[in-house]
């Protein structure tokens, strides 16, 4: 064995190792990690007496509010259930042609407020994300939340600007053009004196 002749080191070992058991022990009941992306606060969020929705998944499941965090880059989600449920949160984006896939997620949540963060990076300037219940599914409906597309910072450009950039680019090829054939004429009258 490796400490046999060191009982210090042997119990520094010990030491460290309940040491890291103690801790995730202690951690493990605030958060459950629920693979790669989703994040469930599994206590109650406390809320105030008039709460407003932002919008209703079903009959017994509401999204109280939402923000997406661009630190993280996903959204954090609270909702309020009136009955344990089952979630599925599925990432939605802009598609380009052609085939893919995406992230989904399925968890289930617990009566009362419940808070979750949902991993969902930005694509073309936008994260959105689904959310279903079987209650919603059952109604043909689902919810989303969406951050928008977002646009470059400048404003758009007029007609009339492109009427100018598209003249001013027509001179300049034809400038470039007419300085390129003289040039080579200039050239080729060289050679043919040269050779006479």
């Amino acid at each position: 064995m490796f400490f046999k002749n060191q009982p210090t080191m042997r119990l520094i070992c010990v030491f460290a190792c309940v040491a890291v058991i103690a801790t995730i022990a202690a951690t493990g009941g605030a958060v459950a990690q629920d693979g790669p992306g989703i994040t469930i606060n599994e206590s109650n969020v406390p809320t105030d007496e008039q709460t407003t929705y932002a919008q209703e998944i079903d009959e017994d499941t509401r999204l109280v509010e939402w923000e997406y965090d661009e630190d993280r880059e996903g959204f954090i989600l609270v909702f309020e259930t009136d009955s344990r449920t089952t979630m599925t949160l599925t990432e939605a984006v802009q598609f380009d042609e052609g085939a893919g896939g995406g992230r989904i997620y399925q968890q289930r949540l617990p009566a009362g407020m419940t808070e979750i963060f949902v991993s969902v990076p930005t694509r073309a300037g936008q994260a959105a994300l689904t959310m279903t219940t079987p209650g919603s599914i059952a109604n043909n409906r689902y919810s989303y939340v969406s951050t928008g597309v977002s646009q470059f910072g400048g404003e758009p450009i007029s007609y009339g600007r492109v009427q100018l950039l598209v003249i001013l680019t027509g001179l300049c090829v034809s400038g470039a053009t007419v300085g390129i054939m003289r040039n080579r004429r200039d050239n080729d009258d060289k050679q043919y004196k040269r050779v006479l």
